[in-house]
């Protein structure tokens, strides 16, 4: 298992936390699309950006979310881990539900409605369905549910949990790594394209409580969390898929390339096939990537990491304010776009500023309190010297 903190895998996390900015902005502003926010303008640019985001972002998401729950897993006792997950977790997320998200429908109606018509859509959406109270909060209750089904497995079985991947077996896995990654994108393509599909067709997607529980999603999601925690015992295939592979670069690019163009035509379960491999491909060119440039600490990283999850809890109703305040500015639509997604980053990088200084807020809204301030040092009466601990 790891024993030192690898830094490239902190900046990956916070950088996919971040991208929601520039996904929920593309999201804002496709063309021929319909979404929680209408902009009343769009250009297929958007479409493809969004796509190209859409892909990766969460599934490389919860394989990190695993590989991070396996190496401190190991560290600590289940329940323990379990309840500062809990806590980090869920006192954000009903902070960001009760606080942030009401702001965001509203914004969101006042794109659709007057004033008076916005507050009856608002009043009715928020009493018929789970999700309009949910919004971009959702994969904090499917992170829960792999957080604890991994603190369950050990609890039940620790050994064979936290066991290495038999080392004959791990080398073959890592020298083909290109092979390696292609097969786990196919079965767990197989699999989503399958069992979500099931899902869907045995009628389970009741709106309201699907919507709050987004068991979908979970299925959706666990391999992935569960590959995140089968790459931190495999340190051979670890360390290959920190190499870039040109052979693996060269299918994603064709398999991406496919599900964009012609994902809308399939089925949903062929494309959701296509979107997996892709992803499992994208994930693996990331790693190498932040392995490259990202793999040392730095001041700059470390500031991102303490402040992604904060950020994406407040970006979105910035978003929805600003993209508001855009329909009525007669700007060219690349230029609004630019100037609403960099309006994002500044306010909410201030925001997480103010809520990083006041130990309330950052409780409220991060889960975590903020350290206290070291003592100053002893004064020196004046011609003496101090000694060094």
């Amino acid at each position: 298992m790891i024993s030192n903190r690898e830094h490239h895998w902190d900046a990956l996390r916070a950088t996919l936390m971040l991208l929601g900015i520039p996904y929920h902005v593309a999201m804002s502003y496709r063309a021929d699309a319909v979404w929680i926010l209408n902009s009343g303008e769009g250009m297929p640019a958007m479409n493809i950006l969004a796509e190209l985001i859409h892909v990766v972002r969460m599934p490389a998401f919860f394989l990190i979310a695993g590989y991070f729950a396996m190496v401190t897993l190991a560290r600590r006792s289940a329940g323990t881990w379990f309840s500062a997950r809990l806590l980090r977790l869920l006192v954000p997320f009903l902070a960001a539900m009760l606080t942030l998200n009401p702001l965001l429908n509203i914004f969101c109606e006042l794109t659709n409605f007057r004033l008076g018509e916005a507050l009856v859509s608002l009043e009715r959406n928020s009493v018929a369905s789970a999700g309009y109270v949910l919004r971009h909060l959702w994969f904090i209750i499917v992170l829960l549910y792999c957080l604890g089904g991994a603190a369950l497995l050990s609890r039940i079985m620790p050994r064979r949990l936290h066991a290495p991947v038999r080392p004959d077996l791990d080398e073959k896995l890592a020298a083909r790594i290109a092979l390696t990654c292609l097969g786990a994108g196919i079965a767990m393509g197989i699999w989503e394209a399958l069992a979500v599909e099931a899902f869907y067709e045995a009628g389970l997607a009741t709106r309201v409580p699907q919507e709050m529980l987004r068991l979908d999603q979970l299925i959706e999601f666990a391999p992935w969390f569960a590959a995140g925690g089968l790459i931190a015992r495999a340190r051979a295939c670890r360390e290959a898929l920190h190499r870039f592979s040109p052979a693996l670069f060269v299918i994603t690019a064709v398999v991406l390339t496919l599900h964009i163009r012609f994902g809308e035509e399939l089925h949903p379960a062929a494309d959701r096939f296509i979107a997996t491999v892709a992803a499992m491909g994208m994930a693996q060119t990331l790693l190498a990537l932040f392995k490259s440039f990202a793999s040392r600490p730095s001041p700059i990283v470390r500031e991102l990491v303490s402040g992604a999850f904060v950020i994406y809890l407040v970006h979105l109703p910035i978003i929805a304010g600003l993209v508001l305040l855009g329909k009525s500015l007669a700007l060219p639509l690349p230029l609004k776009a630019m100037l609403v997604m960099a309006g994002t980053v500044a306010l909410s990088w201030a925001l997480w500023r103010i809520i990083a200084q006041r130990p309330a807020l950052r409780f409220l809204y991060d889960g975590t309190l903020a350290p206290s301030m070291p003592a100053p040092p002893p004064q020196c009466p004046r011609g003496m010297k101090t000694r060094n601990a």
